[in-house]
């Protein structure tokens, strides 16, 4: 059982000092999670502390690869009226 940040992230560092098992690292060119490390916070706290902090919505999957904090989730905006939104904007 391990978390994994995937390319999206911006390396913004939020996540770094939260993570209680110190499984989080810099890498090149995002940071990474070490799997043998990562325990998903269980244990010491009732949600993953990186997905928790993270500001980019989709960047941090679970186990089944599928994201903590998906599209919508952080913006409170499904994703089909995003890109609604978005179009709206580009025409004005």
């Amino acid at each position: 059982m391990a978390l994994k940040i995937i390319e999206s992230c911006v390396n913004c560092w939020a996540c770094l000092p939260l993570c209680p098992s110190e499984a989080i690292y810099e890498a090149k060119p995002h940071f990474l999670i070490d799997p043998k490390k990562c325990t998903e916070c269980e244990g010491a706290h009732a949600d993953p502390q990186c997905a928790t902090i993270c500001p980019i919505e989709g960047a941090i999957l679970d186990a089944l690869g599928e994201p903590i904090n998906p599209p919508g989730s952080l913006t409170g905006i499904p994703p089909e009226r995003m890109e609604q939104a978005m179009a709206e904007l580009r025409a004005h």
